[in-house]
Formats: C-alpha cells, structure tokens, sequence
C-alpha cells in the first residue's frame, strides 16, 4: 500500500508523518483538527482488506482488540472510512503516545543495555500474559522495536505498544498474508509452519532483548534480501541450529534465560510468560546454586511509588537523582556519569524510611536485601565483616540488588581510638564493599534517625553520597495516607480525608496507620462502619510520636548535616562590600 502524505481524513484528521505500514495497512502520527492534538492512525486499503482482517461485526480486527482497553494498549478515540483518489479506506484514530520508540532510541543512544531490554521485556511479558489469559486467547505475534514505545507523557516513564495491526486469535485460520509486515527474524521457527501458542509470543518478547542488548537481530542474515523467498528461508532457518552469538554485553544469567526462551525448540522454552519472568527478573536463577538467602529477603514486585502517599517532591527527587541513573546505567555510563553506590535517607523515625527503601527497589525492579542491627549483632555474632562480605557477594549473585542498612548508625557507628575492635573491623569491610558496588550490580540505601552518628568515611565521595531527608508528611501527604490507609476497610462513604488531615498536625506515617487501625477496631466492636466522628475522636485525643519540639530538634540537625559550614563564623569575601 502507498503511503499517504498530508491527506485529510474527513473533516477531523490531518494525516502528518509515516510510521510503518503492511501490504494492507500503513501507520501514521496525524493531527487532530478539532482538539489540536496529535493522534495515532492505523490506515486500511479496502480493497486489500481479507476477510479474515474483519471481526464478526464487520469491523477490523484491530479495533476489536483497541476495544479490550488492555494496560500497555494505546487508547481508542475513533474509526470509521474515508475516500481519497477514488479509493475507499478504513482508519483508526488512537491516542498519541509521548515518546520515542525502542528502535528510535537505539538509533540514537545505541543498544539500551540489560536493565533496560529487561524492564522492556518483562512488560511485554505482563502484556501478552493478560492476552493469554482471556477466554477468547490473544497472540501478539511478531512485536518489532518500532511498536513498543517509551511513554514520557506521565511522572515516570512507561511501557506502550504503539498499534495492533498484527495482533490475532489463537485459533483462527491464518491465510497466506500472515508474514506481511512481520519482522521474520522475531518470529519462532514454529510460526514458518502455522503453529501458534503462548510459546511463539515468548520467543518474540525474547528476540526483542537480544536485540535491545547487542544491536542486532538473534540469528541475522545480512545477505538474505527477502526471506520469504523460499530458498532464502530455508537457508535462514537452517541457521537457526547454529548457536546464538552471545557477545560480553550480556551478563551469565541473561545470557542462560535468552538461550532458553530462544531454544528452537518450544517444549525447551520455558512453560509459561509468567516462568520467563521470574527468571528475567530474578526472582528465580537459572542454572545457579544459591547458598543460604540473607535474612529479610524481599523479592516481591509491588506497585512502586504508588503505594507512597504524597511526597511527590521525594519520588521525583529519587526518580531524577538515582533511579534513572540505575535503570540506564549504560547510556549514563556514555557520557561519562558514574553509577552510585549508595544513598542515605535519614529524618524523623516514623516517616517511612524503610518503606520508600522497599518502594524505592520495586521502581527499580531490583531484588531488595532489608538488613537491621540485629542481623548483625545476634546473627553474625563473631566475624561480622565476614558475614559482610558474604552478605555483598549474595547480593551479586541475586543482581541487580538493593541492600538496606535499616538504622544504619547503630551498625556503622563513628569511630575513635576507644572503638570496639570488632566494630572497627565491621565498619572497614563496608566501606571495601561498598566501593565501586554498582559495578557488580549492588545498590545499597542506608537509613537512620541520626545522621551524625555515622562514621564520617561512609558519607564520602564514592560510598554514601546521596543523602536524601524524608520529612514528617504535610497536609496533603496525610490525607492521602488517610485514604491509602482507608482502602478496603468497611468505611462509610465519603470520608472528609481533608478534615482529618487537618486534625492531625505534626502525625506521621506509623501514626495514621496506628489512628486507623485503633478506628477500625472500635467500629468492629460497635459493629458499624468506620466513620468521620470515630477516626476524628481517635484522631483528637492521640499524642503523635514526634512533638513539635522534637521537630524542631530534627529540622536543625537536617540543616547543620546538609550544609555542615552553617555554624562557622562567616567571613567577609576578599573584593566584596556587605551593605
């Protein structure tokens, strides 16, 4: 099908620039006339339209699956038809992502690097997984690195397919048109003979990462023109057999997942999309053996920053400062940026400092290792900077990894001449771990309530050196934590969050919970619904953690740890007149 160029659909769509197209179906990024928005527009030749591109309905296909509103789809705005040159077409109109394509950004970074091909691949996992798991059972077949797209529209950057033109059913009848406009090279040798399952999408999402890592398409013949030429494609499946090239951007584990899920044959690859991502993320290892799990392991995949309340200036600090760094170590690593190491959130206790640690690593899609004192002191009674050692070294096997310190100054006190010697040796064996960490994928976050007890060597350059305060939440970040706190219970309608916010000034993360919790048993003693005047009579009469004084007492030590030349006398700059 030709492209179309600067054609008006109707009297709503300006078509503006050409994305990809099929024998049939061309897709464009278009103007939208009535909203001044741009849009997405998949265009049907109607004369090249099978039967089998239609639903029961007589529309297309691809609006039939824009219809199920999967998360990762694109948003449907509008169909219909349209004439231009005598020639009758059919278009969809779906919103326009924010982004660039995966392809895009290697065209202009290079290959993303592991983390990136694997937040990419376990998305398209959950994806297909959803499709999969429908009555009537849905396929992908043959996503390219054109379709998947880097959403820039929201806080954080998400995952989404651009346009459905290749999505099928399972059971249907493919005609001889079902390679056109597939990437062969994604496709499971399978596909070549008709057969589709769940396995032929997990093949597809697997080539992607291989792609996405070295810049090159997994089995790739550069002199085959056309593969659909039946010679040339014997020729390329037959190569097929060979062993895939595995270049040293591919890290032992990955390297092992990928030879499976890209093994020719599917009873081979792994079972299922949901066994592909376990393994992807690794919360399981292939062909690993793994001494003893550290205590308070947390490998559990939760919705990240938004079970945070508020703090919407904390998660963007984190996303900005650490998170993007992480997530894209190898573009970073391009223009010179080192990696971090570690970080330090310190404040009042109470604020949720461990928890926005375990938020922090589900954002990430890191493996996250809790450590408290008492790990260190019961269970690691002698030869703690051993079991340090051993603690890192699990955490590399695990990799990526966030090890949290919880009140880390009461583990990694200030030194002096009079220090316990096996404090001393603790101590020294963290600061060699922590050093250069990031190179075998190790993030470590460290929390306290007392920044200035901590030995001044973990806070230098290289180690520690991101310190981030979390403050008492403020008016906002209460009601939400009200609310956050007040989901699912038995509560009656309408709850004024606001109100009770404004009742509980100064209150912290614990408190709310504590308030709630205390609201809700009182209503299940009176057997009603938690209500207004319950959680406000509970709130009024609770003495919060931290007093204002305390605060106070707080907000100062921030001020003299982050800028630590605050209490020196000042002195007049040479050259310069102070009014």
């Amino acid at each position: 099908m030709s492209a179309l160029k600067n054609i008006q659909i109707k009297t709503r769509y300006k078509i503006r620039h050409f994305i990809e197209q099929t024998s049939y179906c061309a897709v464009y990024t278009g103007h939208d006339l009535e909203t001044s928005q741009l849009v997405n527009l998949s265009v049907y030749k109607a004369s090249k339209i099978a039967r089998d591109d239609l639903g029961k309905d007589g529309n297309l296909r691809e609006l039939e699956f824009l219809k199920l509103a999967i998360e990762g789809f694109p948003k449907l705005l509008s169909f219909g038809d349209f004439t231009h040159d005598l020639e009758k077409y059919r278009y969809i109109a779906t919103e326009f992502v924010s982004g660039e394509s995966v392809m895009d950004r290697m065209k202009r970074v290079g290959s993303l690097g592991e983390f990136d091909a694997i937040r990419v691949g376990l998305k398209l996992a959950e994806i297909a997984h959803n499709l999969h798991s429908r009555d009537h059972a849905v396929l992908l077949n043959g996503i390219s690195l054109d379709n998947i797209i880097f959403d820039m529209s929201g806080e954080s950057e998400s995952i989404k397919l651009r346009n459905l033109i290749n999505v099928r059913y399972f059971d249907e009848t493919f005609k001889s048109n079902y390679l056109d406009g597939l990437s062969l090279s994604h496709l499971a040798p399978e596909v070549f003979n008709d057969v589709f399952t769940p396995k032929t999408d997990l093949y597809n999402i697997a080539a992607l990462i291989y792609q996405m890592v070295c810049g090159v398409l997994p089995y790739h013949d550069p002199e085959s023109q056309d593969l659909k030429a039946p010679k040339n494609l014997n020729l390329y499946l037959e190569k097929r057999n060979l062993p895939l090239n595995f270049s040293d951007l591919f890290e032992p584990h990955l390297k092992k997942v990928l030879e499976k899920a890209l093994h020719q044959d599917p009873d081979q690859r792994f079972t299922t999309l949901n066994e592909f991502a376990n393994f992807l993320n690794r919360e399981k290892l292939l062909g690993v053996t793994k001494s003893a799990t550290p205590k308070n392991t947390y490998v559990k995949r939760g919705n990240g920053f938004d079970d945070i309340a508020g703090m919407k200036s904390l998660k963007n600090q984190l996303r900005s400062e650490v998170l993007d760094v992480l997530k894209r170590p190898d573009h970073f690593k391009k223009y010179g940026v080192t990696i971090p190491n570690g970080m330090l959130l310190y404040g009042p206790p109470g604020c949720g400092k461990s928890f926005i640690s375990e938020k922090f690593c589900e954002e990430a899609g890191f493996n996250f290792f809790l450590i408290k004192p008492s790990d260190l002191s019961s269970i690691y009674v002698s030869g703690g900077e051993e079991k340090i050692g051993q603690l890192f070294s699990e955490a590399a096997a695990n990799a990526p990894t966030v090890i949290c310190f919880d009140e880390v100054d009461a583990m990694m006190p200030k030194r002096s001449d009079d220090t316990n010697q096996s404090i001393s040796a603790r101590v020294n064996e963290f600061l060699a771990q922590i050093n250069k960490c990031a190179d075998r994928g190790i993030f470590v976050i460290a929390t306290t309530n007392k920044p200035s007890l901590i030995d001044e060597a973990m806070l230098r350059t290289g180690r520690l050196e991101i310190k981030i305060y979390v403050s008492p939440p403020d008016d906002i970040a209460r009601a939400e934590l009200f609310e956050l706190y007040l989901k699912n219970r038995h509560c009656e309608v309408g709850l004024d969050f606001k109100a009770l916010s404004a009742l509980t000034p100064n209150i912290v993360a614990s408190d709310v919970e504590f308030i709630v919790n205390k609201a809700s048993h009182k209503a299940a003693i009176q057997e009603v619904r938690i209500s207004i005047s319950i959680l406000s009579e509970i709130a009024k009469s609770f003495t919060p953690s931290i007093n204002k004084q305390l605060l106070e007492s707080y907000e100062k030590e921030h001020t003299i740890f982050s800028n630590p030349d605050t209490g020196a006398p000042k002195r007049t700059p040479i050259g310069f007149k102070r009014n």
